[in-house]
């Protein structure tokens, strides 16, 4: 059953018209109000705010100095610059720092006031667009591209032009990897705040007004904390980039269908889909115990970013070991490339066809699973051996 068809935008403007022939205006019109919002200081004071990522970005630059000394860094949404200044601290040779805003006059004055003029070089403009000295190519991209439910605003498709048009080919691209993920929860909280409280008002039952409020969560995400005990199922991966390979054209679509099993104490109402991510910073020659991540789950401490609730149409009772599945598709929008359609449908565990491998539970998810990974185990056919023959 489709049950919502979800779009939403982070800029403080939306561009609700626009000429059919006239697209290119139209983006640009956008990308300069998406700019403009990285104006307001309030902004990046909430960024700032965030120890959870600030800290993260911090141990993966500052906490592997051996891997910026002497080299050039490109950081991309320079903001006020405390990615380059970081950079810097450990020791870069250089750091181009680049900010599309106007703010960029601002972060001229914060690296001077760092002692960091001769290192870090601000420039006003898009990262994809600007040009280096000849021949410069750079070691490290360093950026904090992330939206909402990972791709809201679209800054990543800025960052990948950047990363084929600066980086080396050994370059390394920080965070270096990003994974979304998705899992069924309940809504207490909500429920409570914006739905169930219309329900008897002055001994009077508005309820009404509260089922009009569900409907217009159908057309928008909703970005709050959920906590880790309302959760109902385990984490399901939607998509993972890899940032050193990823092409703009995988990030104009994203498609999941997944089914699993709820987890819960005692029967209770399965109200929406949570959506979060993690990113991780990595460098190809460490090993895997120097690996910094920032996660935005709900496990984890609560960030800027909180999580991204797809409220589903009314609530469903469901109990421990129950099946639930769903259909997740993420589409950039062509008239306005800063935002994503999101579309969910529920599926039905026991009618609708399961991915391969499942990893759901049910008995022929688990046996088809069982087979895959007994065929990877085994060793490949010798190449003189045709094992597409039939004998004939």
């Amino acid at each position: 059953m489709k049950f919502a068809h979800l779009s939403s935008t982070r800029s403080n403007e939306m561009i609700d018209e626009q000429q059919p022939d006239d697209e290119t205006r139209a983006t640009t019109m956008e990308d300069d109000n998406y700019f403009d919002s990285y104006e307001d200081i309030e902004i990046h004071r909430l960024m700032l705010k965030d120890v959870p990522r600030t800290e993260a970005y911090q141990k993966a630059i500052v906490g592997n100095k051996e891997q910026f000394e002497g080299k050039i860094v490109m950081d991309i949404g320079a903001g006020t610059g405390i990615l380059s200044l970081f950079c810097a601290q450990a020791g870069a040779a250089k750091v181009y720092a680049v900010e599309a805003s106007g703010l960029a006059n601002v972060t001229r004055e914060v690296v001077a006031k760092n002692g960091f003029s001769h290192v870090i070089e601000v420039i006003h403009g898009k990262a994809e667009e600007i040009d280096l000295p000849e021949g410069v190519k750079v070691d490290v991209i360093v950026s904090e591209w992330m939206g909402f439910y990972l791709l809201h605003e679209s800054m990543l498709e800025s960052v990948l032009l950047a990363r084929d048009k600066h980086l080396k080919p050994d370059g390394v691209m920080l965070p270096s990897k990003a994974t979304l993920f998705a899992a069924a929860c309940r809504l207490s909280e909500f429920y409570t705040e914006q739905v169930n409280f219309w329900d008897n008002l002055y001994g009077l039952d508005l309820s009404p007004v509260g089922q009009a409020v569900l409907t217009s969560k159908r057309c928008k995400p909703e970005v709050a904390i959920v906590k880790a005990d309302e959760l109902l199922s385990s984490a399901v991966q939607v998509a993972e980039f890899d940032l050193s390979w990823l092409g703009t054209d995988e990030i104009e679509r994203v498609h999941s269908r997944a089914f699993t099993s709820v987890l819960c104490d005692e029967p209770t109402e399965y109200q929406g889909v949570c959506l979060w991510f993690d990113c991780v910073f990595e460098w190809p020659d460490q090993m895997a115990s120097s690996t910094v991540k920032l996660s935005t789950s709900p496990s984890s401490a609560a960030t800027h970013w909180k999580q991204t609730i797809i409220v589903l149409p009314s609530s469903i009772q469901v109990e421990e070991g129950d099946l639930i599945g769903w259909e997740l598709t993420l589409n950039r929008s062509h008239e306005h490339r800063r935002r994503y359609q999101i579309e969910l449908n529920l599926l039905d565990p026991e009618e609708d066809e399961h991915p391969v491998p499942c990893s759901c539970g049910q008995a022929r998810c688990v046996v088809i699973a069982a087979f895959m990974a007994k065929a990877d185990e085994e060793p490949l056919p010798d190449d003189d051996v045709d094992v597409f023959s039939t004998g004939q």
